[in-house]
């Protein structure tokens, strides 16, 4: 049973209709950038979460939760498709990754004063020009105490320091990751930027996160691809794909007009 209630206040997004879960909504065409963001989860390194990315073919993948095994699985896999691969590994939920198509070279990696996670900056070289690139991962919504309706309320503020202190004076072209929220302060202050959020601009907005917690089934949407006013959004997919308790975002950009 799904506790749309709490997923909202846990989470903030709406839900899609079964017939339309899964579809790939806009019309790309062949010169489309496809740009994927996926939670792989630390705890589940398993095949169905790299054969999830291997499917979704995107050309810059962008990964929250990965460690060493992950990145032993997935360069075994996917080493060929990507030439251009970096890992940065953190404690528990910190590491990140980046599966490029083409070279990209690092701005910045780092934590933000008081944050959960880093956050990684990188200037990526594709066929729509060099590409400004955030990828974060911001504080759960959690209290000091694992509380999850209590941390709903008293963290907002912290993401949206968080994400303030890692965009820096410039915002990129994107912004991207999981920001453990579907709406609040965080997501306004990019919009107030003139960024666009992809799931937004082609909806019904999915869920790209499940938790299963025995009588019930959390869900929410704190995945999310933030594009700016350069771009254009021509298609956007959440894929029901993988093992992870989030779900494969993938996104297909194109110079604005």
């Amino acid at each position: 049973m799904r506790v749309a209630p709490l997923a909202l206040l846990a989470l903030g997004c709406g839900e899609a209709a079964a017939s339309t879960a899964g579809v790939t909504r806009g019309a790309p065409s062949d010169r489309a950038l496809w740009v994927l963001t996926y939670n792989v989860n630390f705890e589940r390194p398993d095949d169905a979460t790299v054969a999830a990315i291997e499917e979704a073919d995107a050309d810059l993948v962008f990964l929250e939760e990965t460690h060493e095994r992950w990145e032993a699985s997935i360069r075994a896999r996917l080493g060929a498709r990507y030439p251009h691969v970096t890992f940065r590994h953190a404690p528990a939920e910190g590491g990140l990754a980046i599966l490029s198509r083409y070279p990209f070279a690092e701005v910045r990696h780092g934590l933000a004063e008081g944050g959960a996670f880093p956050s990684w900056r990188v200037t990526v070289a594709t066929p729509l020009g060099a590409l400004d690139v955030l990828l974060v991962h911001l504080h759960p919504p959690l209290d000091e105490d694992g509380r999850l309706v209590t941390g709903y309320f008293t963290t907002s503020e912290r993401r949206l320091r968080e994400l303030r202190a890692h965009l820096g004076a410039r915002a990129p072209d994107l912004v991207l990751g999981d920001f453990n929220e579907g709406e609040g302060p965080a997501l306004e202050h990019l919009a107030a930027l003139g960024l666009r959020d992809a799931q937004r601009a082609w909806p019904p907005v999915e869920d790209t996160w499940s938790w299963d917690v025995g009588a019930t089934e959390l869900v929410g949407c704190p995945d999310h691809v933030f594009v700016g006013p350069a771009l254009a959004i021509t298609a956007v997919q959440v894929m029901p794909r993988g093992g992870s308790d989030h779900r494969p975002l993938r996104v297909a950009l194109e110079r604005a007009r």
